[in-house]
């Protein structure tokens, strides 16, 4: 079997390790861009609790400006730093179990990496998350949110069909939706992203907490 993961809030914690910090550098930049709000410090508390159930770092940008009246003109000035270069040594952590799991998975089964972002950052964060790329047999990274050319394009190389091909990612819309287009078996992680990304019940076909539980699903197939 081939199981495609994503990268941020699948296997690693970016909501919880990443994006906190490049909020924060994001409000100070806005704030010298001409943003007003006050107290540094609480705003932060609203923009980080904002982010808790937003979909995406940028939408919480949005949404926070909105909220305090602000330019929105702004916007782009804070998702310049959210997305922008990460330091070298920036402290990345993986999902509880993701290097055991992998190891594991990459014993019985092919193992794929389709991620949207720029890719040296991607691979960076990968490598401080201490997550062997080499276990992958194919990987795509990129800028462009097309998944499911992307998906098709592993499946291709590798020769494997969708029948027998899982795709494992956090958001709903942007991970599963083109995989399950292509007729791959989806699981949604509910983790970071994927705890706000609303759906229906047919969207996905398994959900789960915590990677250790692929094994169980790969099992009952």
């Amino acid at each position: 079997m081939l199981i495609i993961f994503d990268l941020d809030d699948t296997l690693i914690d970016t909501t919880g390790s990443i994006t906190p910090i490049q909020l924060e550098k994001a409000l100070h930049q806005m704030m010298e861009a001409g943003l007003e709000v006050g107290s540094f410090e609480e705003a932060l508390k609203v923009l980080k609790r904002m982010d808790f159930s937003s979909e995406s770092a940028s939408q919480t940008l949005k949404e926070f400006l909105e909220l305090v009246d602000a330019d929105p003109a702004l916007l782009s000035v804070g998702e310049a730093v959210v997305y922008g270069d990460l330091p070298a040594d920036l402290a990345v952590f993986p999902l509880d179990y993701a290097v055991e799991v992998l190891n594991h998975l990459k014993e019985s089964h092919q193992l794929a990496l389709v991620s949207i972002g720029k890719p040296h950052q991607q691979l960076l964060k990968m490598k401080n998350a201490g997550l062997d790329s080499t276990i992958f047999s194919k990987i795509v990274i990129s800028e462009k949110e097309d998944k499911k050319s992307f998906y098709q394009e592993v499946l291709d190389e590798l020769n494997i069909s969708p029948s027998k091909t899982l795709v494992c990612g956090d958001r709903v819309k942007r991970d599963l939706t083109p995989a399950k287009a292509l007729g791959c078996r989806t699981i949604q992680m509910l983790w970071g992203r994927g705890l706000s990304s609303t759906r229906n019940a047919s969207d996905v076909d398994f959900t789960i907490r915590q990677l250790s539980q692929i094994q169980e699903i790969i099992e009952g197939l």
